[in-house]
């Protein structure tokens, strides 16, 4: 058995902590009896260390929200609501809620349990459109996060033998070809802004000492090169300028266009060992140029869809979601009968733990994440990039130990949640995981198969 993958949690605490709800204690009506101190187990209250006597201001980023200082106050003096400043946070995808956990993560390597069940829809677009079955998780001896039972993260990049060939003497005369095995199946992308060398340099250390890889583009890989960790993302402009840089290079990323097939050729040429990625988006004509790409020896695959998980599908504008695009080309692979010669990466819209699950489900291999990871350094994701306005926060500015140390607490509490969903389907490995469509209900299949047919009858 392997060594056993572990991850090192170290408490990293907010710069600027946003809670999600404002609690106001009306002056007139307190009395400062101190029951709210009392009852909250979470410290939001306290009293003024210059005079005991009288109550501290709430301390709001620490409430969760339980009602319980409101139940124990004999005068009604607190009301709560939600913080204005975390109604602010992010987008309709990219929601406060979903930002907040990945701080809590990102702070505590836990992962956040509400004690509230969930409340929200129970479909909805992308990965909201899956259930993912359970039905394990009554058996105990599955429990990976309390090392019960021993279940493996790690996956594999690169090209897998179908079959090995021996000698009469038992040796291989199989041609091995070069793979490289991470622990989890989440790797680091390159960001969609917020970059500076101190935020480099924090993502950086987290993928050495996760063991994991990071995506970055050329100019950065070569400030830092060699290092094993980090992988070159090569735009189409720098690609004619780069083939001897790329020369016995263990991994590297090609953004697509139509000439790439004939670069991978090239660059297989000179430098067989290199494992040869290729960034694809999820737009039309998806199918054809995976075919190409794997006939001229790609053994990388890279879906990557926009923030939100989407691309425009046709000229018509109709958008496709990624785990359709996954499901779609791990079937094409299956049907070319090369699935395993393939690794593939996706990427775009993987704001949770879930998330990771979902797509390899639905037949990813590794997932690589990133606005995650800013929002791990506390980004509000507020759009100020876009307008051309400098960071609120100071990303540029942050301390790169601390900053390292969110990215390894965030991906700690995530691979905890994907040891939960394994032992919950009663598998002992990631890879088994991979594909396996039969362990989910997608929502439009069950549209189409039970209520379609069922309204058509006049069923109500």
């Amino acid at each position: 058995m392997p060594k056993k993958y572990s991850i090192e949690v170290i408490p990293a605490a907010s710069r600027a902590p946003i809670g999600k709800y404002r609690i106001d204690r009306a002056a007139e009506d307190c009395i400062s009896c101190g029951r709210c101190v009392k009852a909250c187990v979470y410290g939001v209250h306290t009293r003024r260390e210059d005079d005991p006597r009288r109550l501290a201001e709430p301390l709001n980023q620490h409430c969760k929200g339980c009602f319980r200082c409101m139940q124990e106050c004999p005068r009604n003096a607190l009301t709560i609501q939600y913080s204005d400043e975390y109604l602010r946070l992010g987008d309709s995808y990219w929601t406060p809620e979903i930002i907040s956990k990945t701080w809590y993560q990102a702070e505590t390597g836990k992962v956040p349990v509400s004690g509230g069940g969930y409340g929200g829809p129970f479909s909805g677009q992308g990965f909201d459109a899956m259930w993912t079955d359970m039905s394990e998780i009554i058996r105990p001896t599955r429990d990976g996060i309390h090392g019960r039972e021993y279940i493996s993260t790690a996956v594999d990049i690169g090209r897998k033998p179908s079959a090995l060939a021996f000698d009469a003497r038992g040796s291989i005369t199989s041609t091995i070809p070069t793979t490289r095995t991470i622990p989890l199946p989440i790797i680091l992308n390159t960001l969609p802004f917020g970059r500076s060398e101190r935020v480099h340099d924090a993502l950086a250390r987290a993928a050495s000492r996760l063991d994991t890889l990071m995506l970055v583009e050329l100019e950065e890989w070569l400030r830092r090169a060699p290092d094993a960790h980090l992988v070159p993302f090569i735009s189409r402009e720098e690609q004619r300028l780069s083939h001897d840089l790329l020369q016995g290079c263990p991994m590297i990323e090609l953004e697509y266009h139509s000439a790439v097939p004939e670069i991978v050729k090239a660059v297989k040429s000179g430098s067989p060992e290199t494992i040869i990625s290729v960034r694809l988006p999820c737009g039309e004509l998806v199918p054809e140029r995976i075919e190409a790409l794997v006939s001229a020896g790609a053994e990388v695959i890279h879906l990557h869809a926009d923030l939100n998980g989407q691309e425009a599908r046709s000229a018509s504008g109709d958008l496709y979601y990624l785990k359709d695009v996954i499901r779609e080309v791990h079937g094409q692979l299956v049907d070319l009968k090369v699935r395993d010669e393939v690794t593939l990466v996706v990427s775009g819209g993987i704001a949770l733990p879930e998330h990771v699950a979902k797509a390899i489900l639905c037949g990813a291999d590794i997932t690589a994440i990133d606005l995650p990871l800013l929002i791990a350094l506390e980004c509000h994701d507020c759009k100020d990039y876009l307008n051309g306005l400098s960071c609120p926060i100071r990303l540029e500015e942050l301390d790169v130990l601390w900053g390292a140390q969110r990215i390894i607490n965030l991906l700690a509490a995530w691979r905890n949640q994907l040891l939960e969903v394994l032992g919950a389907m009663g598998l002992r490995e990631v890879r088994r995981l991979r594909g396996e469509v039969g362990r989910a209900i997608f929502v439009e299949d069950l549209q189409r198969e039970v209520f379609e047919p069922l309204f058509a009858q006049g069923v109500t």
